[in-house]
């Protein structure tokens, strides 16, 4: 194989935002539906925005984190389901009560789900591989007819992230480490147990997102300016359909506009009553995507 550099400009993956971007979402997303049907489906329309947009990260937070609500559960289940490569679905994922209507997602078509069953000739794709041990040998699915043979022990039920083509009528493989890799692969998701001035101790810059905020078009520029050094991840908070950011905030005993770096309205002199969080997320993050692309 010729370098990486060269590699990377015959095959489809887009660069990951600069600075990586993350979502905290209240457990609570999808609460307003009545049925696992449409919970299911509103977050699948979650999912295909954040990986629109590159989110690196999905945080999911409790508004009373004294009471943890369940359903974050459900939305990590599917979130991660769909990253998944869906050839290795059946591996990970067993029959569960909370992908009974997995079959009604949508399809992420992120760079690790490719569209062929095989390597593709003289090009490479990246794809997602599960370890798997037999005996004294370690093995990768990765979605080909064989599994593939490695050369060193991984540890068994892994994921990893490999580059492969098929060159002169032979397969070729190249395993790639995720935390250097520059180029978007999926979204992560966890749920954070504490409350939010804990999960926004590790950010350098956060924006809020609120009604009540200072409208994007008198703050478009500052945020332009204020993350155009920044190299570790910023984040974007959203309310729920039951309470927004302030309200969540000050029921946690905090005043919102101390905990962020800025509160912005990315929808100002909106033309419903209120905005569906999933409405939100995609205007903010499209309007985040414009300003960290300037």
């Amino acid at each position: 194989m010729s370098g990486l550099s060269s590699i990377y400009k015959i095959i489809w993956a887009p660069k990951k935002t600069s600075p990586p971007i993350h979502v905290l979402l209240p457990s609570s997303f999808a609460g307003d539906a009545q049925h696992l049907r449409e919970k299911t489906l509103r977050i699948g329309q979650l999912c295909r925005a954040l990986a629109t947009f590159r989110v690196e990260k999905l945080i999911i937070y409790h508004e009373d984190p004294k009471h943890p609500d369940p359903a974050a559960k459900l939305i990590k289940i599917i979130s991660d389901y769909m990253n998944t490569a869906p050839y290795l679905r059946k591996s990970l994922y067993p029959v569960m009560p909370e992908l009974k209507y997995a079959g009604l997602l949508p399809p992420l078509n992120i760079p690790t789900h490719p569209t062929t069953n095989g390597p593709p000739l003289n090009n490479f794709e990246l794809r997602e591989g599960l370890v798997i041990k037999k005996g004294a040998n370690y093995f990768v699915d990765a979605g080909f007819s064989k599994l593939i043979k490695l050369k060193n022990p991984r540890r068994p039920r892994s994921k990893v992230l490999l580059m492969s083509g098929k060159i002169k009528g032979k397969l070729k493989i190249k395993l790639l480490t995720k935390s250097s890799f520059g180029y978007y692969i999926g979204t992560a998701t966890q749920i954070h147990s504490g409350d939010l001035k804990e999960a926004l101790g590790q950010y350098e810059y956060s924006i809020a997102t609120s009604r009540k905020g200072l409208p994007i078009t008198e703050v478009a520029e500052r945020i332009k300016f204020e993350t155009s050094s920044i190299k570790s991840p910023i984040c974007i908070a959203f309310g729920s359909y039951k309470k927004g950011l302030y309200e969540i905030a000050e029921g946690q005993g905090y005043s919102l506009d101390d905990l962020f770096s800025v509160v912005i309205n990315f929808i100002p002199e909106q033309g419903v009553r209120t905005v569906r969080t999933e409405e939100a997320v995609y205007a903010s993050l499209s309007i985040l995507n414009y300003l960290l692309n300037r």
